[in-house]
């Protein structure tokens, strides 16, 4: 009776150790797929001119921060976020908001602009104010990350 229940366990443990590492694998490759190629956030046009660059915008930590405008087309404001030491938050969203966040929760209104990537241009969802506010949020941690006052843009 032993003999046969050591056969089987010796055989399951053979079968889980190829097969749980493929499931482990599959998991990370479905958790981070190359979204680059098919969901680019906008380059940055040829007519792009700054229009204003900050390192002090954000509340907890260094960004440099470029706003460009089009020559083309006045309405038009792109970002440019690059931050002074790497963001290590995980699955960071950019959201655009006419209203200040209260606390760690996001304002209703918020528009979601992108999901965050250092250096990438990105076309801001401006009203007629062309003031507001741009948060970074962590989806991961269902929480906000850093926030900044962006006031009137030309």
């Amino acid at each position: 009776m032993i003999q046969p229940l050591r056969t089987v366990h010796r055989r399951a443990f053979v079968v889980l150790a190829v097969v749980l590492p493929a499931i482990l694998l599959a998991g990370i490759e479905a958790r981070h797929p190359d979204t680059r190629l098919t969901e680019r956030s906008p380059e940055l046009p040829a007519t792009a001119y700054l229009l204003r660059e900050s390192n002090t915008l954000w509340s907890q930590h260094s960004i440099a921060t470029k706003f460009y405008g089009r020559a083309d087309s006045a309405k038009d404001i792109y970002v440019v976020l690059r931050p002074m030491q790497p963001l290590n938050e995980p699955d960071l969203l950019l959201y655009w908001s006419t209203n200040k966040p209260q606390g760690n929760f996001l304002p209703s209104e918020s528009l979601l602009v992108a999901p965050y990537t250092a250096g990438e241009g990105f076309a801001l969802p401006l009203e007629k104010g062309r003031a507001g506010n741009l948060i970074l949020f962590s989806l991961a941690h269902q929480s906000i990350f850093d926030s900044a006052r962006v006031e009137e843009l030309p």
